[in-house]
């Protein structure tokens, strides 16, 4: 057993486990995006570094053993400030949307593509809570304004979709726990050709123009489909988001090269957003381990390293057997549920 202590607590750890695995047992936070239990790790995204001394530098704490003796701590100025520089660097070269720009519009907060999706797939509500009254009412729409899809056409028609969704009982209104996080990476006006990126999946007919009665079932379902899914897929479960939030990370802080957007469809079960990676490897590795034929790896170099299949195949073919698993572990929704 080695003895070490952290932040002033002492704590034993078998030998070959690490200074975040002696931190865990104390209970004390340590973020990391890179790291997963049961997979090796890779220490890559520097976001879990701490101070040991006797060292000259900060060490990562996922890959680092802990040794007999080690003072280690994890909150100082020095420790924290790294921990930003990390988060801003990687969220440099970030291209995706954690909000929908109509929700970012929208002066209620209301989380509309949510509600536009639950109206797609055919859901309904408490019938007990349908109301004619919602916020859209005498509102001059600035969601339709933000709408993204008006690049293409016309913006989806949201006030009558949410009108609708409050007729089938769908809470239309925010909760106390349905409120818009502070902080939110935007792609910004699109360029040429990368509209068609989101209309993939989406209905391309035009705008339905509802009667004096509203939306019907039918017309409420395909304008629902126009919508182009803009928001993060993971925007609730997306470690770079919540950790450039607790510490305060500004997005814009480094200015990178804009990637152009891309969104690879070929997966039945996922999709991947290239330009979300942060090539943390998790996905890589998970592969690797469950002996994926294929897999994936990384190509490139420094800041031009990407993820993909070897050999230029298809998401599907490298990922047979454990898409949904990579999913689940990608940090920042660069690998997403369909």
């Amino acid at each position: 057993m080695h003895h070490l202590t952290i932040d002033n607590q002492t704590v034993d750890i078998p030998h070959g486990g690490t200074i975040l695995e002696a931190a865990r047992k104390l209970r004390i936070e340590i973020p990391t995006m890179c790291f997963l239990e049961g997979v090796r790790p890779n220490a890559s995204c520097m976001i879990c570094v701490v101070k040991v001394d006797g060292l000259a530098g900060l060490v990562p704490a996922c890959a680092t053993l802990a040794q007999d003796g080690m003072k280690v701590q994890t909150d100082t100025e020095e420790v924290l400030q790294a921990r930003t520089d990390a988060l801003e660097l990687l969220l440099s070269d970030h291209l995706g949307d954690c909000e929908g720009p109509c929700r970012l519009a929208c002066p209620a907060g209301v989380n509309i593509p949510l509600i536009i999706r639950q109206i797609a797939a055919g859901e309904s509500g408490d019938a007990d809570g349908a109301s004619e009254k919602i916020p859209c009412d005498d509102c001059p729409a600035p969601c339709e304004r933000a709408c993204r899809r008006k690049q293409f056409d016309s913006p989806v028609s949201i006030r009558d979709l949410m009108q609708y969704a409050a007729g089938k009982g769908l809470a239309v209104l925010p909760s106390k726990d349905d409120v818009r996080r502070r902080f939110s990476v935007h792609i910004g006006r699109l360029r040429e050709g990368e509209i068609e990126q989101f209309l993939a999946d989406a209905n391309r007919a035009g705008r339905i123009e509802p009667s004096a009665s509203g939306l019907t079932e039918e017309q409420a379902r395909d304008e629902a489909r126009r919508c182009l899914h803009c928001d993060c897929r993971k925007a609730d479960a997306c470690k770079l988001r919540d950790y450039a939030e607790i510490f305060g990370a500004k997005a814009r802080r480094y200015k990178s090269e804009r990637r152009s957007f891309v969104q690879n469809r070929e997966h039945p079960d996922v999709i991947y957003e290239p330009g979300k990676c942060i090539a943390c490897g998790l996905c890589v590795r998970i592969a690797e381990d469950a002996r994926e034929e294929l897999g994936l790896t990384f190509i490139g170099r420094g800041f031009d390293v990407r993820v993909a299949v070897p050999f230029d195949r298809s998401v599907a073919e490298g990922l047979k057997t454990t898409a949904l698993k990579c999913a689940a572990a990608c940090p920042t929704g660069a690998l997403s549920q369909r």
